[in-house]
């Protein structure tokens, strides 16, 4: 049970007395009570996710099988996940795509009296799937599956894992539970922008969970039902778009119920491709009712947590940052400069850093408007 289903209702323990009956039902509530105690200060006092060990690592030599270390972790219902042996885990998938393998808190009736279990054995496992399901899980790693070739690698670069190596960046570590969790959909609009903004944007996530007092994950969107989950879009992509009565229809409610909007065209490769972008998005704004207005100094992205006179530059040395209450848009291509800049043009240390810190500023000020 999650935290926010626990603080939901008042607690009852059982109240001891001469003559009590201790039956099935009574024992049950005291048990109840005892547990859903220790899960409320686990979720509260240390959050969800991996408290120590279960690293992923490939076999050695490479095939298709993983190894998985010992280590505890806390899933989101509170549950505590102990794996005390090593774990060599076979893939069994044969389609291409996206693999997350999870782990998942499991009980198993044990210590049979005839049909009834007088033990309940807290156990876990762990399995593949193409899908994060609904039921609670914690990722331990997950893996872009070439199925024509028949192994799996560590990643070389861990901050950009490849086809066939294991991608640990989308584990969680249990620490002491943030104020609030601001989940970013990732919404590509127009034609797809390079890679450089899915990479920029999960370190951006990272940024956000280190500096600031929310844990900040990140959820491939698209223009449907699925966004009213985020709290916060960053819609990118490169070209001219158009989006249909639906999809405004969509966007529409989600900034009315508190939600924001941060988008930015990419321009990796033509720079026109990022201003026909912007131009569709202002096109899109004000289909929505909103009217964008340059950022002067003394506007509260500009200093929600880090504090700039005006926008900080990104990819782009020039451009704007443009404003209203609820949307944001930027010519300044902060996402690649989140990536260390285009693949023929790295940018400096403290621009990056700068870009950095106006994305932080921008999510804490989503997190602020939705307050």
């Amino acid at each position: 049970m999650a935290i926010k289903d626990l603080i939901k209702f008042q607690f009852k323990r059982v109240n001891p007395h001469q003559g009590l009956v201790l039956d099935a039902d009574t024992w049950k509530d005291e048990q109840d009570y005892h547990r859903n105690q220790q899960k409320l200060h686990t979720l509260a006092f240390h959050g969800i996710g991996i408290v120590e060990g279960l690293g992923v690592r490939a076999n050695r030599p490479p095939d298709l099988s993983l190894t998985i270390s010992p280590g505890m972790a806390i899933n989101p219902e509170g549950n505590v996940i102990v794996v005390s042996q090593t774990q060599r885990y076979n893939l069994v998938s044969k389609d291409k795509g996206q693999i997350y393998l999870i782990i998942q808190y499991r009980e198993i009736p044990t210590a049979s009296e005839g049909e009834q279990a007088t033990r309940i054995l807290e156990a876990y496992r762990i399995r593949e799937v193409s899908h994060l399901p609904d039921e609670p899980y914690l990722e331990l790693a997950r893996i872009n599956f070439d199925s024509s070739q028949r192994s799996i690698m560590d990643a070389r670069v861990a901050s950009n894992p490849v086809a066939n190596e294991i991608d640990l960046r989308f584990r969680q570590s249990a620490k002491i539970a943030p104020r609030e969790q601001v989940i970013i959909g990732h919404v590509v609009l127009g034609e797809a922008s390079h890679d450089l903004h899915s990479n920029g944007l999960t370190k951006l996530a990272h940024q956000v969970s280190l500096q600031t007092e929310y844990q900040a994950t990140i959820e491939e969107c698209a223009l449907d039902e699925t966004i009213t989950r985020c709290t916060f879009l960053y819609m990118v992509g490169k070209g001219p778009f158009t989006t249909d009565a639906k999809g405004q229809t969509i966007l529409s409610s989600f900034v009315q119920n508190g939600g924001i909007i941060f988008a930015e065209g990419c321009a990796e490769e033509q720079p026109a491709e990022g201003k026909e972008f912007g131009l569709a998005f202002n096109r899109l704004a004000e289909q929505l009712g909103e009217k964008l207005e340059v950022v002067q100094r003394g506007h509260p992205v500009l200093d929600y947590h880090h504090v700039f006179s005006t926008a900080p530059s990104g990819a782009q040395s020039e451009g704007l940052l443009m404003a209203s209450r609820e949307i944001i848009y930027s010519s300044y291509d902060y996402g690649c400069a989140w990536s260390g800049g285009y693949s023929n043009s790295p940018l400096p240390r403290d621009i990056i850093r700068s870009a950095f810190e106006m994305g932080v500023n921008i999510v804490t000020y989503a997190m602020m408007i939705k307050q």
